[in-house]
């Protein structure tokens, strides 16, 4: 069997078997938040895969909260608030990846300020502070995305 097919079958194997398991087991997680940190944990290399995506995806996250709070304020400017609260987040997101090693991939960064933001439009969501919360389900799906893809990657080196 060649090298692709078996990386075909193991990621459909793996994606189907998780997108079943998020109706029930793994409902805290969300499918796609986690395909983008499996995604990014290929791209950022098998060493620091882990550290590198779940770091920095919920750091990410973090900062997009920051965002969507700073978005809700009522600022002088009308409709600017939250082109105000993203640019401001944006700025701290890349100054302090240029600062702290843990976080100094920008695109993985970005992958889960994106992420967050979208599942939190307005400041309801990032004040809960259980499961709901955009940081929380980053965070549990970029970990699941990264183990989703070493699942992939060794059933794929078993049935080769």
């Amino acid at each position: 069997m060649s090298k692709s097919l078996a990386l075909a079958i193991s990621v459909g194997v793996v994606a189907g078997l998780w997108t079943f398991l998020s109706g029930g087991y793994l409902s805290f997680a969300n499918v796609w938040v986690g395909f983008l940190a499996w995604a990014a944990s290929g791209l950022v290399g098998k060493s620091d895969a882990m550290q590198t995506t779940v770091i920095g995806m919920t750091f990410g996250a973090i900062i997009a909260s920051v965002a969507v709070f700073l978005g809700s304020m009522e600022l002088p400017i009308v409709g600017a608030n939250g082109a105000v609260g993203v640019a401001i987040a944006a700025l701290i997101l890349v100054l302090v990846a240029d600062r702290v090693s843990q976080v100094s991939n920008v695109g993985v960064n970005v992958l889960g300020f994106a992420s967050a933001f979208s599942l939190s439009p307005n400041v309801s969501n990032i004040t809960n502070m259980g499961i709901s919360n955009p940081v929380v389900i980053v965070l549990a799906s970029s970990i699941l995305g990264v183990v989703a893809g070493i699942l992939a990657g060794r059933l794929a080196a078993s049935i080769k």
